[in-house]
């Protein structure tokens, strides 16, 4: 028998928040407004567009702190 390790135990804080990310109630209400008004085509490009701010700010953070 292979011994766990405890990283293999242990859940990132990063992990549980996307884990329970959809069961918040605002997303649920978001998700309920995008399907009842068939708007999943602007929902993706709102979503894609803060995804794509989001990832941009962290690979400024990234580059200055290996300077």
């Amino acid at each position: 028998m292979v011994p766990e390790t405890e990283s293999l135990n242990t859940v990132s804080e990063a992990e549980k928040v996307v884990k329970n990310f959809r069961t918040h109630t605002e997303i649920e209400f978001f998700y309920r407004f995008v399907h009842e008004n068939d708007m999943r085509r602007e929902a993706l490009l709102a979503l894609t567009a803060i995804v794509n701010k989001i990832q941009s700010k962290r690979k400024k953070n990234s580059r200055a702190r290996k300077h």
